[in-house]
């Protein structure tokens, strides 16, 4: 049998499509199942840093409170939102407590393919709260000849407290 006649026979091509077709689709589910895996760790981070902000707005600033910038006149200037405002050292250490808690409790809050949640940048004007975090995130099937085992993401989130519109007389709302 010639050259010519064994590549005209097509016998065993199906055997090589199906291969070809497995390797295609075992590589499609190991994409799928890292992006889905970073896009539940992504939400799991924005879930701590909307934690960690909504517990530094509760950081009342007292002074600044009872002297007038919370109170009725304040919120007539502000066409009836109230900002409350915020001590800024407090939610401070008030964010970083939040995010040392999530770290810690690992198996109970946050999903197990994050890792090392910290806070990039904090900013904070005296009625609302900004922050950035940053996470690692571990894929859960890595390719051995691809040294890529975890992704780095980003997230921003913010926060203010403000009271309701309405009359207020010695904190209860009247109106």
């Amino acid at each position: 049998m010639g050259l010519k006649a064994r590549i005209k026979d097509e016998e065993g091509s199906i055997s090589l499509l199906i291969i070809g077709l497995f390797v295609v689709t075992v590589a499609t589910l190991l994409v799928i199942t890292n992006i889905a895996s970073i896009a539940i760790a992504q939400r799991s981070l924005v879930q701590a840093s909307e934690a960690a902000v909504q517990r530094a707005v509760q950081s009342l600033d007292l002074k600044a409170y009872y002297v007038g910038k919370g109170g009725m006149l304040s919120g007539i200037l502000n066409n009836g939102e109230v900002p409350i405002p915020i001590e800024c050292n407090t939610a401070n250490s008030a964010i970083t407590d939040e995010l040392q808690h999530w770290n810690s409790a690992n198996s109970a809050l946050l999903r197990r393919e994050i890792r090392d949640i910290w806070m990039s940048e904090f900013n904070c004007d005296g009625v609302s709260v900004g922050i950035k975090t940053s996470a690692f995130a571990v894929l859960p099937l890595q390719l051995p000849f691809i040294n890529l085992k975890n992704i780095e993401l980003h997230t921003s989130v913010g926060a203010t407290n403000t009271r309701s519109k309405g009359l207020y007389l010695f904190g209860i709302r009247i109106s």
